[in-house]
């Protein structure tokens, strides 16, 4: 049963880090939520109005609290284990798609934040058949041609008047006639599959098959500042989001089956803020506003299972956000670590005597993951190696103690902040 609890002045409710995962909602008096600004460093405040749920985000993605609730008067909650708000509001159509677009909003601000921290200062300026095409450059320049003529089309179909075209008529056939050289000498090889999560049991039925989208290895599926329409679920395989920066083409992250992109266009047709390629065989559901609705009236367990990878969502893009946040490289490699360690179930299992972890990456997925190229990746992490740090192996790493890389992470963060 919902619990209701009492609160005096000063208290705090919960603290940033905690494992809490309880749900909470205000009856009476006022809670503030204070958070770090990853962008900025500065603290965010931000009060909580009678009636409001709080707690929601870090409760269903089953993730540490990331803001600290402190009470200013004496307060009134109820607090709602994540069973009891599944029982009591999944049903609540006009509860749920609020919270969608509250944490939209929330996504929304993530996003401006890693556009501050990566410098994209030209992101309000630039107009969206220019900024494709600076896409497209980007892609042509880092030689992979496919996403570029894929980027290319793009624009011609969403803007048959740019002011582009001419440019585009120059560009598309060199770009077309390089990946076909590139395609004869095998370089278009790559096989990725992936295994549907728990997360995917709910799209898995035959009626979301009319929606199942296919992609080969290149595929551009969104591409930065075209016009938002549609939502996407990774179904198999793995998808690349980068960005253009400063004309170049930046690996922001990696999705992976049971994640979603496109997020923002079941709430409001806003430009798409980054670019989303297929890795290699990928496949994917594909909703727009109209019908993701019509599929989910009736089905109050999707929505939940929504809010839940929306949620799941904004932690991730925190995560990686904060790891964008370290401007020395090699503190950066280490956090890729972290991240991973943190990602995996098994971490939990361990006995925190065994520090030696084993991690499936390569070269190219630290530099991914830290968005960083493969050559600045493999200078650091052949530094972690002349220090016995870490063993590096053709497809896994080896990290010696993973206390050691987090020590060092957080000497980074702990003088970072005390600047």
């Amino acid at each position: 049963m919902p619990k209701v609890m009492q609160f005096t002045k000063g208290s705090i409710i919960f603290f940033s880090g905690d494992r809490d995962e309880r749900i909470f909602i205000l009856q009476s008096g006022c809670v503030i939520l204070s958070s770090i600004k990853l962008s900025t460093g500065g603290t965010v405040a931000e009060q909580v109005h009678v009636g409001e749920f709080f707690g929601v985000k870090s409760s269903l993605a089953h993730m540490p609290r990331y803001e600290t609730a402190q009470v200013l008067t004496d307060t009134q909650v109820v607090a709602l284990t994540v069973q009891e708000f599944e029982q009591i509001f999944s049903s609540k159509q006009e509860v749920t798609w609020k919270m969608l677009r509250v944490f939209s909003k929330s996504l929304r601000e993530l996003h401006k934040q890693t556009e501050i921290v990566i410098q994209k200062d030209d992101v309000h300026e630039i107009n969206p058949d220019e900024g494709m095409f600076k896409v497209a450059r980007g892609f042509y320049d880092a030689d992979d041609f496919h996403s570029c003529a894929d980027v290319l089309k793009k624009i011609l179909i969403f803007y048959p008047d740019t002011a582009y075209k001419s440019d585009i008529a120059r560009l598309l056939p060199d770009a077309q006639a390089n990946e076909s050289r590139a395609s004869a000498k095998g370089d278009n090889d790559y096989s990725s599959t992936g295994i549907p999560s728990g997360a995917l049991s709910q799209f898995s039925l035959p009626m979301f098959d009319r929606f199942s989208k296919s992609y080969k290895k290149g595929d551009v599926i969104i591409t930065e500042y075209e016009p938002g329409e549609t939502f996407y679920l990774v179904q198999t395989g793995e998808v690349q989001v980068v960005k253009c920066i400063n004309n170049s083409i930046k690996n922001i992250d990696i999705l992976k089956p049971g994640e979603f992109f496109g997020e923002m266009a079941i709430l409001d047709n806003s430009p798409r803020g980054a670019t989303c390629v297929a890795k290699g065989p990928v496949t994917c559901l594909e909703f727009n506003k109209a019908n993701f609705k019509t599929v989910v009236t009736g089905n109050p367990q999707i929505v939940m299972m929504l809010l839940k990878l929306f949620c799941k969502r904004i932690y991730d893009q925190q995560r990686k956000l904060k790891n964008l946040t370290i401007k020395d490289l090699s503190i950066r490699v280490a956090d890729v670590f972290l991240l991973f360690d943190e990602k995996s179930v098994l971490s939990s299992e361990l006995s925190k005597n065994v520090q030696k972890r084993k991690f499936n990456l390569t070269v190219n997925d630290i530099a991914q993951w830290a968005g960083i190229t493969p050559e600045q990746a493999r200078d650091e992490l052949n530094r972690y190696v002349e220090r016995h740090k870490i063993e590096i192996f053709d497809n896994y790493m080896i990290v010696g103690n993973i206390m050691d890389m987090k020590r060092t992470v957080d000497s980074y963060f702990s003088s970072h902040v005390n600047r």
